[in-house]
């Protein structure tokens, strides 16, 4: 039998007692209090770490308590004001008749035996194309400001302290993700659920949810809470989902093999099946990488089965379909790509110029 180290093991060993409501086993004596919750929180997933950890007869020393806590306290106010800036949301959209669909964690919060135990940066809202923009005024009109928008997939709005709105127009970009074609014709895909707002019917939105988890991992990583996911939408739909259509959706991608996978490390994690050989490196990756993965990981994962120069190539000088995605002037000038790769090179060194270090050192050791 192949097994996580101690400290990763006992992570998943209160993870589990929490969704579950058991009482969580003691800490190990060879196990670090300390590692687990700085795993914990590189997942994002201290918080729902804590419930078990404050359960413990033995419990860790009162200043990483009192440091735990806190991170647990910081995610039942950013729940409450999520869910009550979601409900105002809806009650403006429904006033202005825009429809919309909520998506990820907002559906996943709720299957959760607290929705607190979900945390979420950010809401993903899916809109009509007609009506993104009347959407994003009455954002601003509800005391947010405008971020990045985006010609192409979506545009980002913010209200401090903790409220980020990601306003999507598609729910893949075609160009980028062969995901895509699962969610043609979407609106004939949702269900109600009050006013104007709709989620996906139970087998696309947790193909949504896997495919969304997929396309982090192959580009540097998803972390446990991703898995934990899958396990919960799993059991509280009581095995109800049609997993031989959903499975179909993934084999006309050619995807079949990563989602079963997906669904594998999950049991392995969550459901106490046993952790085999076959997924120790994946597990690896996915633990080294967090909850969005990291650039280590995506340098990786994208130089496998290529030389570095083959793979430098490639970064320095991405395909077209990819060019038009961040710079949608190319749909209709795609003869202007060669100047366009100079323009993304100048943005490299200069406004990206940390994040590129980073990727660069990550090439540089691998």
């Amino acid at each position: 039998m192949i097994k996580p180290d101690i400290n990763t093991q006992y992570l998943f060993q209160l993870l589990r007692a929490v969704l579950n409501n058991e009482q969580p086993p003691e800490l190990p004596e060879n196990c670090s209090a300390e590692a687990v919750f700085r795993l914990a929180e590189h997942h994002s997933v201290a918080n729902i770490a804590y419930y078990g950890i404050e359960k413990l007869n033995s419990k860790p020393n009162a200043e990483l308590m009192k440091k735990w806590a806190e991170i647990r306290d910081r995610e039942i106010m950013r729940d409450i004001i999520q869910c009550t800036e979601l409900e105002q949301i809806t009650a403006a959209f429904t006033s202005e008749g825009i429809r919309f669909i909520t998506l990820k964690g907002t559906i996943l919060k709720t299957m959760y035996p607290q929705s607190d135990f979900r945390t979420m940066c950010d809401i993903d809202i899916l809109v009509d194309k007609d009506n993104i923009k009347k959407a994003g005024k009455i954002l601003l009109s509800l005391g947010y400001s405008a971020g990045k928008q985006e010609e192409v997939n979506h545009d980002v709005y913010y209200k401090p302290p903790v409220m980020n709105i990601e306003l999507h127009r598609s729910l893949f970009r075609a160009t980028t993700n062969n995901f895509a074609d699962f969610f043609e014709d979407i609106w004939n895909k949702t269900e109600p659920v009050t006013g104007t707002r709709y989620k996906l019917i139970p087998d696309y939105c947790f193909a949504f949810v896997m495919a969304h988890a997929m396309g982090h991992y192959k580009w540097g990583g998803t972390g446990i809470r991703s898995f934990m996911d899958i396990y919960i939408y799993r059991k509280a739909t009581e095995n109800k989902l049609n997993m031989d259509r959903i499975r179909s959706f993934f084999e006309g991608a050619g995807e079949t093999e990563l989602f079963d996978s997906f669904l594998d490390l999950s049991d392995m994690w969550f459901n106490g099946v046993e952790l085999t050989e076959k997924y120790t490196k994946m597990s690896e990756y996915i633990i080294r990488g967090g909850t969005y993965g990291n650039f280590e990981n995506q340098v990786a994962i994208g130089m496998e089965g290529k030389s570095k120069s083959k793979f430098l190539l490639e970064r320095f000088f991405p395909n077209l379909a990819y060019m038009q995605d961040q710079y949608p002037v190319l749909r209709k000038a795609p003869l202007l790509l060669p100047v366009f790769w100079i323009v993304r090179m100048i943005k490299g060194a200069t406004i990206n110029r940390k994040q590129n270090m980073q990727k660069f050192k990550a090439f540089r050791d691998n």
